[in-house]
């Protein structure tokens, strides 16, 4: 039987401990009809054994006939994960077996049980869980499962396959598909992500824990809709504990969206002014938006936790550099002047009409003279009255054919200025618009992420988030 984990003041949380050394897995129910889809896709990377479980199917394509079995009880040697896509009506029977074989982790991706508002599908998702016997732990019903790309695990085709440091919990599995597909876009990795559905076993508050003493996972990413009932002492106790940032999406906020919640995955979603509190008192950084779930995670990531107070700007409109500074503001940061010894040093690098040397920096047309502008954001960052710098930067700058005179050394060149952040320990968030030149911003999109460097196409994708990361850091403290 899977033991329980005892934390202090009494809370269980159920072992999943073994997730990190899994060796074999099965796909339970691979469909003709769907041409093999889960098996062909979690063969694609897997590390460790794949065997296919179908009662009449005998080959196929593409896939070893030796490791197709009728049954999970008559594959040979242990079992560790299964994969289980058959109709409600043969879940007990595939239950039984996979309690019989001794499987340690079963994903269910078959849906209509509590998720129905039926009684039936209810009292289903009951009796599966007493034919599991606390012996075979459930993601699901109504969820993907497991994604860790370490070993390869992946309910979907192209998954990536290089794993990072973020952990993901979500009770979407679409959700789960549009934030592991955007990661190669952003240049971050998962550890793991878990897409748990029901959480008929495995919930929120057992995933959770398991993330954050996971030796592989430094973020959290959280996508919750609502957890079971009487479960919110253990969330509490559970977020007491955890010593890694927490970066939540609350869905089921509205009147309208907690019934949305509860057609979904039959949650509970609870009052937004009790999980308000919730994050308040265990500083979690709430966002709004998937996108922001995700931004956050890369900022993160790339720059690790940070206290942002004084910001430097940079622009190529002077207008732009305005409407940065209202924004700036709006989030509680500052714009102050530089330090004069700095000031007086960025004076003697602007000789172009219509340009400012002062804070915010409107470079204007010298942008250039792009060895000189690697100097003045050296300069600029080297303020100590200065926490991090934004950029303004247009796509067209990247593409020769908006130049005055062409400049083979001008992209090279500030892709080493948008880099200064690291070499100063002090962050850069280019925004790079999506207006124009698109090829190109994908281009140096992928040139930065390598070295660690967030874009970003419009500057509320980030400004708040760099306001709650750094309260995070601060209350962190």
């Amino acid at each position: 039987m899977v033991e329980f984990v005892s934390m202090e003041n009494d809370v269980n949380i159920k072992d999943i401990s073994f997730i990190n050394n899994i060796k074999s897995m099965a796909v339970i129910g691979p469909s003709k009809k769907r041409d093999f889809f889960f098996l062909r896709n979690h063969a694609e990377n897997f590390k460790g054994d794949l065997y296919a479980i179908h009662p009449t199917v005998k080959e196929i394509p593409g896939f070893d006939q030796r490791k197709i079995f009728t049954s999970v009880k008559n594959i040979p040697g242990d079992i560790d994960f299964v994969f289980i896509a058959v109709p409600p009506s043969q879940i007990l029977e595939v239950m039984n077996d996979c309690t019989e074989k001794g499987v340690k982790l079963a994903s269910i991706f078959t849906a209509e049980f509590s998720d129905s508002g039926m009684k039936e599908g209810l009292e289903l998702e009951k009796e599966l869980i007493k034919r599991a016997q606390d012996k075979v732990r459930i993601l699901g019903p109504n969820g993907m499962g497991l994604y860790y790309p370490k070993l390869g695990i992946a309910w979907r085709p192209k998954f990536p396959s290089t794993p990072g440091k973020i952990g993901f919990i979500a009770q979407s599995g679409g959700i789960c598909n549009i934030a592991i597909y955007a990661t190669q876009e952003l240049g971050i990795n998962f550890s793991k992500v878990f897409s748990f559905g029901n959480g008929a076993d495995l919930d929120f508050v057992d995933l959770l824990y398991f993330l954050s003493n996971d030796s592989e996972t430094d973020i959290i990413l959280c996508y919750i809709e609502g957890i079971k009932e009487k479960r919110g002492d253990d969330l509490k106790k559970v977020l007491a504990q955890n010593k890694k940032p927490i970066i939540v999406l609350k869905g089921g906020k509205t009147k309208t969206g907690i019934i949305a919640a509860k057609t979904h995955t039959a949650s509970i979603s609870g009052e937004d002014r009790t999980w308000k509190a919730i994050f308040k008192q265990y500083n979690l950084i709430e966002v709004d938006t998937l996108e922001q779930l995700l931004f956050a995670a890369r900022l993160i990531d790339y720059y690790g936790l940070f206290d942002l107070k004084n910001i430097a700007v940079f622009s190529i409109s002077g207008g732009y550099g305005v409407i940065l500074v209202d924004l700036i503001c709006a989030q509680g940061m500052n714009v102050p002047p530089f330090s004069p010894e700095i000031q007086k040093k960025l004076n003697s690098k602007f000789f172009t009409l219509g340009t400012s040397s002062k804070n915010p920096l409107d470079v204007s047309a010298q942008i250039y003279h792009s060895k000189i502008m690697r100097e003045i954001i050296d300069l600029a960052l080297s303020d100590r009255n200065i926490d991090a710098l934004i950029m303004d930067l247009p796509s067209w700058y990247f593409n020769i054919d908006f130049h005055i005179k062409k400049d083979n050394t001008f992209e090279p060149n500030m892709i080493e200025c948008l880099s200064l952040g690291h070499e100063h320990k002090k962050p850069i968030f280019p925004i790079i618009q999506r207006v124009n030149c698109p090829n190109d911003r994908a281009r140096i999109s992928r040139k930065l992420a390598e070295r660690k460097v967030p874009i970003f196409g419009d500057p509320l994708e980030f400004m708040t988030l760099i306001s709650k990361i750094s309260k995070y850091s601060k209350k962190r403290i």
